[in-house]
C-alpha cells in the first residue's frame, strides 16, 4: 500500500504540474463531524486526488505548505472552494495569481437555505394540514423547477400560493440557478448577478437580507466561476468516499495508512492503467 500509494501520489503530480491550465479544488472532510477536519487537494481538470492536508484552519494549511513545498510550485489557474475565509486568504498567499472560484454548490446553499427559513416561517400561519403537507415536502422548493416531475409541480404550485413572499423567494432562486446557467460571459455575469441582488432587496425578509450579506461580500469570486465554469462536484463525491471508507475501517488510527488508503480510493482509475 505504502508503494503502490507514494507512485499513484507521483503520477498525480507529475499531471498537475504539466497542466496548461490547472484547475485545483480545495474543500474540508470530517474525521469526527464538529471536531476535526482534513482539506483535501485536487486537481479539478486532471481528475486526481493530490494530497491529505491535516486541519482545515489557517495556520494548519500553512504549516503544511512549509513543510510540503512540493505543491506550493504548482501553478493553478484558479483555485475552487467554498466560501471560508480561512482557505481564501490561504490561496491568497501561497498562489497569488490563481483565479479564486467560489463553488457553485457551496454559493447556492445559502440561497436555498434563506428559503426554507421563509418557507418555516410562513408554514407557521397555515392550517395543520397545509402546514404538514409543506413540511413534508419542503425539499421541493429547494429542487431546480425545471427538473420536477408533473406531479411535483402539483405540489409545488399550492405552496406558492401560501404567501407572497415565498413565492417571490421561489421566483428568486430560480432567477439564481439561470444565472449560473446562462450568463454568456463573465462581463455579462457581473451586470446579471447585480439584476439578481435588485431583485432580492425587493423582499422584505430578515434571512434574505442576510443572504444578501454574503452575496455582496463574495460578489468578485461568486462572479469568476463565469471566468472557468469549475466546480467541486467531483470534490463531493470523492468526500463521500471518504466517509465510507472511514466506516468501513473504522476509523483507521495509523495516520499514514489513513493517508494511503485515501490517496489510493480516490484514484482508483490510476490503477486500474
Amino acid at each position: 500500500m505504502e508503494r503502490e500509494s507514494a507512485q499513484v501520489q507521483a503520477v498525480c503530480k507529475e499531471k498537475a504540474e504539466e497542466s496548461s491550465q490547472l484547475v485545483l479544488g480545495i474543500d474540508d472532510f470530517a474525521i469526527r463531524k464538529g471536531h476535526t477536519y482534513n482539506t483535501g487537494l485536487h486537481d479539478l481538470r486532471g481528475g486526481t486526488f493530490l494530497d491529505v492536508i491535516p486541519g482545515r484552519k489557517l495556520e494548519e494549511l500553512r504549516a503544511y505548505y512549509q513543510e510540503n513545498p512540493l505543491w506550493a510550485d504548482l501553478q493553478p489557474t484558479a483555485v475552487v472552494m467554498d466560501l471560508a475565509k480561512g482557505y481564501h486568504t490561504f490561496i491568497k498567499e501561497v498562489y497569488p495569481s490563481a483565479t479564486r472560484i467560489a463553488d457553485r454548490f457551496h454559493v447556492n446553499r445559502y440561497v436555498t437555505e434563506a428559503l426554507q427559513l421563509v418557507r418555516k416561517e410562513v408554514q407557521k400561519d397555515l392550517t395543520p394540514r397545509a402546514r404538514q403537507q409543506l413540511k413534508q415536502n419542503h425539499r421541493l422548493l429547494g429542487k431546480r423547477n425545471d427538473q420536477l416531475s408533473d406531479k411535483e409541480v402539483g405540489l409545488v404550485n399550492p405552496f406558492l400560493q401560501y404567501s407572497e413572499v415565498l413565492r417571490a423567494v421561489y421566483e428568486w432562486k430560480e432567477a439564481f440557478i439561470t444565472w449560473y446557467d446562462c450568463s454568456a460571459s463573465h462581463a455579462l455575469a457581473e451586470v446579471g448577478f447585480a439584476r439578481w441582488l435588485d431583485q432580492g432587496e425587493q423582499i422584505e425578509h430578515p434571512a434574505i437580507k442576510e443572504c444578501l450579506k454574503t452575496m455582496k461580500n463574495w460578489q468578485k469570486e461568486i462572479c469568476n466561476y463565469h471566468h472557468l465554469r469549475f466546480t467541486n462536484a467531483t470534490v463531493e463525491g470523492r468526500n463521500n468516499k471518504i466517509k465510507a471508507l472511514q466506516r468501513r475501517h473504522y476509523f483507521t488510527r495509523n495516520p499514514k495508512h489513513y493517508k494511503q488508503r485515501i490517496l489510493l480510493e480516490c484514484n482508483e482509475e490510476l490503477l486500474s492503467c
